[in-house]
This record gives C-alpha cells, sequence and structure tokens, in this order.
C-alpha cells in the first residue's frame, strides 16, 4: 500500500495555536448571571452541584442546568449568563485555539453547549493534582485540545467556512499583527489591499462575517488581555504600549468590550490583593477567575 501524505491536514495543524489562559477549581462566593462576552473560549466543569437548578449557564437561546461529569463550553465573543451558587464547586480553562493571530476557530459559534462525558473532569482533575510541572502541563492542553477536537468535529462546515476565507486577507492579517494599534485604522488596511475604505469593507465583510473594524476591535482586545496577563504591567502601562491616548480611554474601552475594568480582569485573573468587594472566587490553587467563568 502507497504512503499518503496528508499534507492539508499537516500543514493546518502547524498553524494551529493554542493558548490557555486560565485554569482553576474551587467554588465562588456568588455569580448572579450578568452576561458577558470575552475574548476568550471557556471550558467549565461541575465538581459538586448541590443547590441544583440555581446554576445555570445560558444564552438567549439555551439554559443548561450545571450538572456534575458534564463539560459546558461559552465560545468566545459569545454573550453568556453564568449563575453560581456559593455551594458549586468546579474546575474551568478557559483558553483560544487561532488558525492565525486573532482568527479564532470558535468565534463563529452562536450557542453555548453541553457535552455529557465525564472523562473532561476526570482527566483534567488528574492534571490539576499533577505534582511534576511538566506532566501537569502536558495533560492540560491534552484535555483542553480534546475538548476542542470533539466541539469541532460537532460543528457545522458553515462554522468554519470564515477560516478558510481568511487566506484572502493574509497580508492585512499580518499588518495587524506587527502593528495593531488604538489608532490602527480600516483606512490602513485598505491601503495594504491598494483599494478604497468601502469597497475593502465591503469585500472583507461579506467574506469574513464581520467588519474590519470589528476585527480589529478583537485582536487589540485580546492583545490586550495578554498584556494585562503578562508579568506585573499596569493598565496605565498598557494602554500606553497600545497606542491609547490615556489610561481613562483604555480603561473604557475595556470595559466595554469585557464588563469588568482592566484592573478587575487582572485581580479575577491573577488573585491580587487590593479592594475587598470584588468577589473573587474561593481557590484550592490556581490562579483567580472573573465572576462569569
Amino acid at each position: 500500500m502507497p504512503v499518503i501524505n496528508h499534507t492539508e491536514t499537516l500543514r493546518t495543524a502547524n498553524c494551529l495555536d493554542l493558548r490557555i489562559l486560565h485554569f482553576a477549581r474551587g467554588t465562588y462566593p456568588e455569580a448572579t448571571g450578568a452576561p458577558q462576552a470575552l475574548p476568550l473560549n471557556r471550558f467549565f466543569m461541575p465538581i459538586s452541584n448541590p443547590d441544583g437548578e440555581e446554576c445555570t449557564i445560558s444564552d438567549a437561546n439555551l439554559s443548561y442546568t450545571l450538572r456534575p461529569g458534564c463539560a459546558y463550553f461559552i465560545p468566545i465573543y459569545h454573550a453568556a449568563k453564568v449563575k453560581l451558587s456559593s455551594n458549586l464547586r468546579f474546575l474551568s480553562i478557559q483558553f483560544t485555539l487561532e488558525w492565525y493571530e486573532g482568527v479564532d476557530l470558535f468565534s463563529h459559534c452562536r450557542a453555548v453547549r453541553e457535552i455529557r462525558d465525564s472523562r473532561y473532569l476526570e482527566r483534567a482533575e488528574e492534571a490539576f493534582e499533577q505534582e511534576n510541572p511538566y506532566a501537569a502541563a502536558s495533560l492540560l492542553r491534552t484535555v483542553t485540545q480534546d475538548f476542542a477536537s470533539c466541539l469541532l468535529a460537532s460543528m457545522e462546515s458553515s462554522e468554519l467556512d470564515f477560516v478558510t476565507r481568511f487566506a484572502e486577507f493574509l497580508p492585512e492579517l499580518d499588518y495587524i499583527r506587527q502593528h495593531c494599534r488604538a489608532t490602527t485604522t480600516v483606512e490602513e488596511l485598505a491601503a495594504v489591499r491598494g483599494t478604497a475604505r468601502e469597497t475593502f469593507s465591503r469585500k472583507f465583510s461579506a467574506a469574513i462575517g464581520v467588519s474590519p473594524k470589528q476585527f480589529l476591535t478583537r485582536a487589540l482586545l485580546n492583545r490586550a488581555c495578554s498584556l494585562l496577563l503578562r508579568g506585573n504591567r499596569l493598565a496605565r502601562e498598557v494602554a500606553f504600549e497600545l497606542g491609547f491616548s490615556n489610561e481613562f480611554y483604555f480603561s473604557r474601552f475595556f470595559r466595554t468590550h469585557t464588563g469588568l475594568p482592566p484592573h478587575k480582569f487582572r485581580k479575577f485573573y491573577l488573585g491580587e490583593t487590593g479592594r475587598n468587594d470584588i468577589p473573587l472566587p474561593r481557590q484550592e490553587s490556581g490562579t483567580a477567575s472573573e465572576q462569569s467563568v
């Protein structure tokens, strides 16, 4: 039998970038269900839920009571409500899976999901308990990648077609990767293509499903999140690096698109101490997460 090289799969595999931004286990004082759309994918696994229907994940069309052993998924940029009691014990992973910087494979998903498979929780618990940090990291990446693979296999082709359409805009994506700042404009992207702004916007929106302005906003927000979670950067330092005229405008931009001001985002994810009016989760170890999980 001749050897058949699956070059397209190999090429795509080498393009994919999985980044895990959060891995935590514990309980929340309370999460009241305020809707949020965050620039990351949320993978949530209840361990125990003595309060039953008091704990839910929902969006505009679906609502799930959180059941131990199941896995729940909230896609990137998708508005969802998470309502938790202080008795619910959970494990959560939050990640991005990009084909190209700023192009997350789940960015066109429009629904929360429930997957009834206890193996994800079992394997995530194994990663959490593993003492060898490299083995733990490998287990964490494996369970996250397997969960993502399960979701991708069940998605409609229409939810992934946009990825191939992005291939036409690689020069513009390269420009965004190198120059994405608060001052970057759609006119600059149109200039890369050598066409008028209106023509470029119309063609980009028709092919991708979001306007170039929306895509620039997402790219800027993703970069802001990465910088806030890196080291000890203050909001004003991130604002300066991203080209905002001052910290106030950066904070307003960040809160508009995440529902959280930068300092609360850092506290939720990095577990920093500070004002005591922020309901940080009670965790056994790992980093703190934000209230919507």
